[in-house]
């Protein structure tokens, strides 16, 4: 085990985590969501209730796996209703079902296209690096809350602890 690795696995995830954290009204509508988390340049954020406790994570991923689902379901209801039709006429039907889906998602609000399974996991400020570590490799997932209090102190991603790993600070922006 590299020596950098030995010592950043006792650190804890106060020292590593991102402060300045950008989080999400479950509330908000998906296309602003999508807006925010663009000009931020993050792929993802936590959300929260009106009174600021952590309800779960937003991914593009999730985006794009709502408008997919709706585009699946679409596109089962034509082919099984559709008789043979031409080419050009199916396309321009997927294409307006595609619009739809996006509009569909878009309008909608953030809490609503949550991954209906999701377990919110996340960390406290006191945890170990080495925690995160195995919680972000456990779940699949890129990014860990950090939460004292129910309320969201910080962000921890997989990418904060390659950069601790390899002792160079991170860039200035989040991923």
């Amino acid at each position: 085990m590299p020596e950098s690795l030995g010592q950043a696995r006792w650190m804890s995830v106060n020292n590593v985590m991102t402060k300045d954290v950008l989080c999400i009204p479950g509330e908000e509508d998906v296309k602003d969501a999508w807006m925010i988390l663009m000009e931020a340049e993050v792929s993802g954020a936590p959300v929260v209730d009106a009174a600021g406790a952590l309800v779960g994570v937003l991914s593009t991923t999730d985006i794009f796996r709502a408008i997919m689902e709706r585009v699946l379901k679409a596109r089962t209801l034509r082919e099984s209703t559709s008789q043979d039709e031409d080419p050009v006429a199916a396309e321009r039907e997927a294409q307006r079902e595609f619009s739809l889906a996006v509009r569909a998602v878009t309008d909608s609000k953030v809490l609503s296209i949550l991954p209906k399974d999701q377990k919110v996991i996340s960390l406290s400020p006191e945890d170990s690096l080495e925690r995160a570590l195995h919680l972000i490799a456990e779940h699949g997932v890129n990014r860990l809350p950090v939460v004292k209090d129910n309320h969201v102190v910080g962000i921890i991603t997989r990418q904060d602890i390659i950069w601790q790993i390899a002792g160079r600070p991170p860039p200035s922006h989040q991923s």
